[in-house]
């Protein structure tokens, strides 16, 4: 923000500021005790805010809620998102692709592990949809990745590439999922992204 900003733009910011952090809160703590179990209450007291306060933005719970959710998948979207689907022309440059983008996937996991709390745990309750359409989501930018290689020739030409997309993200997903549910030691997250590539790449056949 400029010096020059308006007393209005001004006043702008620190409204989306106070927003983005009832939200950072809203995240953390649904995250941790459950979408059920939190009330606006226990939003305000981690941030030392009245009702009123937390009313000038959100309509509800749910409301906040649906917009923690939404942004926790744009979050696991974002991690990915600058890897281009058209970008590889070898098998090798596309397994390298994968490898990167399911590494970055468990690096938001390690960083932030809330975000796939809420994805996997906590999205029945506050949108039993949401994690459909995260999943659809994601598994039509796996297609076009595959898409990408049937028409270079690096992949086979009789591919399914829609079911076959949806497959590689559940693989994914259940990862993910397992890791915070379970919580699979971090040795584990490597030899889920290890095996996953190698099934995809090299399947079970001996060679």
């Amino acid at each position: 923000m400029t010096a020059t900003a308006t007393a209005a733009e001004r006043r702008a910011a620190r409204a989306e500021a106070r927003r983005e952090e009832i939200l950072d809160a809203a995240q953390r703590i649904f995250a941790s005790q459950g979408y059920n179990e939190t009330g606006i209450a226990d939003i305000a007291a981690d941030l030392g805010i009245g009702h009123g306060t937390f009313y000038r933005y959100f309509e509800n719970k749910q409301d906040i809620a649906a917009q923690v959710l939404d942004r926790a998948i744009l979050d696991i979207a974002a991690s990915i998102s600058d890897e281009d689907p058209h970008a590889s022309n070898t098998v090798d440059e596309y397994r390298e692709q994968t490898l990167r983008i399911m590494h970055r996937m468990f690096e938001l996991l390690e960083q932030r592990p809330e975000v796939f709390t809420l994805l996997h745990v906590q999205s029945v309750a506050i949108d039993a949809e949401a994690a459909q359409r995260s999943f659809e989501a994601y598994s039509a930018y796996t297609e076009a990745f595959l898409r990408n290689g049937v028409d270079k020739g690096f992949l086979r030409a009789e591919m399914d590439v829609e079911i076959t997309a949806q497959a590689l993200v559940g693989l994914i997903f259940e990862g993910t999922r397992r890791a915070v549910v379970e919580d699979a030691p971090r040795e584990l997250w490597s030899r889920w992204i290890n095996a996953g590539v190698a099934l995809m790449f090299s399947g079970v056949a001996a060679a």
